[in-house]
């Protein structure tokens, strides 16, 4: 929890330097935006987001002061670098508590924070107790795949007929590893460390025939979408052969998280040395606030990984989608029948999510000779699993490693 001190005469000197920060922000030159936040009640979450706000007033300047419980503020920042730890912020809180404010239009709060009976405070956070890395690669070793990855489906869908399988997703579940590893995931470098540890491992599991099928219940039905780190890609070539063969199709999509993929700088001419090796590049996580914060149309991907929210449909995001190319959207984390009509209105063809899961498990289920003798959570639960004996229990294994009925897939 934030360290509120009694006023004495050093905190009312912190004071005043305080207001005069808070009064630096109220400057009419734009290009620059606040960043206010709702870290919630959670010490490890807290630590994590006063880590990244505190980073980013170190580089870029500004202050950071907590308003009131659990509603802190970064004073101003470039607008670039503020529109960037909105999306770090995000992904941890949520959309919900992390708001960009721009500058000088959002002056008027600052104001008020300044004329308010209860001032703001300069935010402090403790520092976590230390957590001993020891055996921590020894507990990785512990963790079956399975445990913590998870796949799914990417169908093509032109209307609401049966969906074609045209790609599938594997990708490892950030809930289930923190499970696994407890307080040692609270530590964020201990975390990043192990995310890697395990996507490196994936990335060799695949290359063996029995592992590769342990966790994609079959052979390769269709190109793979497989969440990676830019330092996982295969690395460039020393030299450029004059007479390179054409390249093959992608049989697997390093798919890159948003935040990481702008930091490439050489992302576009890594994709195109990745093409003769037969892989591609996904970016995953593009949201409806992030379309107005990066140039999506000019991201070097085969494919952006779109996230369904009802902010979609608003006139700012619409008019950023008309400049990409519906042909290479995916529309992730579909949830219902809204998301499937709203992306067929914009052209998009390709479709991910829970509800698409289901979808699929009913279609499966519609074609199974067997299909009285299980639930539909039953099937869908087995056609997600990436171990053999989460998926013990169907009585048509065929059918369910074809993800799809023949003939519809």
């Amino acid at each position: 929890m934030p360290s509120i001190r009694p006023a004495t005469p050093e905190l009312q000197l912190s004071q005043a330097s305080l207001q005069d920060a808070l009064r630096r922000a109220l400057r009419d030159e734009g290009g620059r935006a606040a960043v206010r936040v709702s870290p919630g009640t959670r010490p490890e979450a807290q630590r994590l987001v006063f880590a990244l706000m505190r980073e980013a007033v170190d580089v870029k300047g500004g202050s950071l002061v907590e308003i009131a419980p659990h509603d802190w503020l970064l004073t101003e920042l470039p607008s670039f670098e503020a529109g960037k730890l909105q999306l770090l912020l995000e992904e941890i809180l949520g959309k919900t508590a992390v708001h960009l404010l721009p500058l000088p239009a959002s002056k008027h709060m600052l104001i008020s924070i300044l004329n308010a009976a209860r001032l703001p405070q300069f935010l402090e956070v403790p520092a976590p107790e230390p957590i001993s890395p020891l055996n921590l690669d020894a507990r990785l070793d512990r963790i079956n795949l399975a445990q913590v990855y998870r796949r799914q489906s990417i169908v093509g869908i032109t209307d609401t007929r049966l969906p074609k399988l045209v790609f599938q997703r594997l990708g490892l579940d950030h809930t289930a590893l923190r499970k696994h590893l407890g307080s040692i995931a609270e530590d964020r470098a201990l975390l990043r460390h192990a995310q890697s540890s395990l996507q490196k491992r994936v990335l060799e599991a695949l290359g063996d025939e029995g592992t590769r099928k342990s966790l994609m219940g079959g052979g390769p039905i269709a190109p793979l979408l497989l969440d990676l780190p830019p330092d996982l890609l295969p690395p460039m070539p020393a030299e450029t052969e004059e007479d390179q063969l054409p390249a093959a199709a992608p049989a697997l999509y390093a798919t890159l998280a948003l935040h990481e993929a702008i930091s490439v700088s050489n992302l576009a001419t890594r994709r195109q040395a990745l093409q003769q090796q037969a892989w591609g590049i996904a970016i995953s996580g593009l949201s409806a606030s992030a379309l107005s914060l990066v140039e999506s149309d000019a991201l070097p991907a085969d494919w952006l990984i779109m996230d369904w929210s009802p902010a979609l449909d608003d006139t700012q995001s619409l008019r950023v989608l008309r400049r990409l190319d519906s042909a290479r959207v995916i529309l992730d984390g579909c949830d219902g029948e809204a998301a499937l009509l709203w992306g067929l209105s914009q052209g998009i063809y390709l479709y991910s999510g829970p509800w698409i899961e289901d979808v699929i498990a009913a279609s499966r289920m519609e074609y199974c000779s067997e299909a009285t003798r299980c639930l539909r959570s039953e099937c869908r639960a087995r056609g997600l699993a990436t171990s053999p004996f989460d998926r013990l229990g169907c009585h048509k294994p065929l059918l369910l490693e074809a993800v799809l009925p023949e003939g519809h897939s």
